[in-house]
């Protein structure tokens, strides 16, 4: 995606995944030691920006990738080294760790770069008219969603496990919804209408929270609440991004992630000894 800004003035993909490791860091400080003391609420409201700017960052890098499926398939490696290494330190290690907590956004971003991929597939099979090969991308778009479902309910005794390998696009972090978020911010492209699209989800996801809240649909809350509204905050970063690459660290993203929680989960169970 061109620049729409000067890139003398604004920042690169770079600068912005160092400024959501620093919101993303902010807010897992929030959630793994503050422990609904004073200012955890307010922490958390400044790292809600972390989560659309690395997926903002995502789509742009999925317009400029050569080989779209093996990205996707280098997110989803990632994804399953991340909660794997969670799930032995977090079982085996409880008087360290405190808490089991499969955390990984990751398997959220890979979602949303399939769907991309498999939406782009079906509409070129459509231009040539090539009716199977539609089928078939629309079948294997139906058979993501459905083979997790179907292999939890056969499988119930493996669920952690079969959660990381195959993840359930319906339980996601952050739900469905912001997988539909990022494949509208694809394919818009403009950036003023993608910034239209983040205050609609945002407010959407204000709104939503009251009636989610009652009904109880379980698999929305983590989107549907107060707190997920302040991805708001995320709208003049969008502007200043001048959509150019930068530094190439990607292997200290996927490094950094995973340790710092390590590190402050750790923290978290000290202080609440």
């Amino acid at each position: 995606m061109k620049s729409e800004i000067s890139s003398k003035r604004a920042i690169n993909s770079f600068q912005l995944k160092i400024l959501g490791l620093l919101f993303m860091t902010f807010d897992h400080i929030a959630a793994y030691t503050f422990n609904l003391s004073i200012g955890y609420n307010k922490i958390r409201i400044i790292g809600r920006v972390a989560a659309p700017l690395f997926l903002y960052v995502i789509i742009n890098s999925f317009h400029n990738t050569r080989n779209k499926l093996k990205y996707a398939f280098r997110l989803y490696i990632a994804h399953v080294s991340i909660c794997l290494t969670t799930l032995l330190l977090t079982t085996k290690g409880k008087k360290w760790f405190g808490i089991h907590d499969q955390f990984s956004i990751l398997s959220t971003f890979v979602y949303t770069v399939l769907f991309i991929w498999l939406i782009e597939n079906i509409i070129e099979a459509i231009k040539e008219n090539k009716k199977r090969t539609v089928l078939s991308y629309s079948l294997l778009g139906v058979g993501i969603v459905v083979l997790p479902v179907i292999l939890l309910i056969l499988f119930s005794q493996y669920e952690e496990l079969l959660t990381i390998i195959f993840p359930n696009v319906l339980t996601v972090p952050y739900s469905p919804i912001f997988v539909i978020m990022g494949i509208c911010w694809y394919f818009i492209k403009n950036r003023k209408w993608q910034g239209i699209t983040l205050i609609i989800f945002s407010c959407f996801a204000a709104i939503g929270g009251h009636i989610i809240s009652r009904v109880g649909i379980w698999m929305f809350m983590n989107f549907f609440n107060s707190n997920q509204f302040w991805m708001i905050l995320f709208l003049p970063f969008m502007f200043l991004y001048n959509g150019e690459k930068g530094k190439s660290f990607k292997y200290f993203f996927y490094i950094y992630y995973p340790l710092h929680v390590f590190l402050l989960m750790f923290i978290g169970q000290q202080l609440n000894f």
